[in-house]
């Protein structure tokens, strides 16, 4: 039963000053981090994306010229 008491306390104590960090803005650059992460990523995946469609499209056209050359 201590150890219940003694972990609830810790809990308690250690949910306080996480909450009295978050009111003085300790985690802002934490936000902001994560959300050029995310940005970046977003970006990258798009970028991604264009690259695959543009290179799909150019196969297209080899493979269109070739079978034209072969007929």
């Amino acid at each position: 039963m201590k150890k219940v008491i003694l972990g609830l306390a810790i809990g308690s104590a250690v949910g306080y000053l996480v909450r009295k960090m978050q009111e003085e803005g300790k985690f802002d650059c934490i936000r902001d981090r994560a959300d050029n992460f995310v940005s970046k990523s977003k970006r990258d995946l798009k970028n991604v994306a264009d690259i695959t469609k543009n290179e799909a499209g150019y196969l297209k056209e080899r493979l269109e010229n070739v079978i034209t050359k072969g007929k």
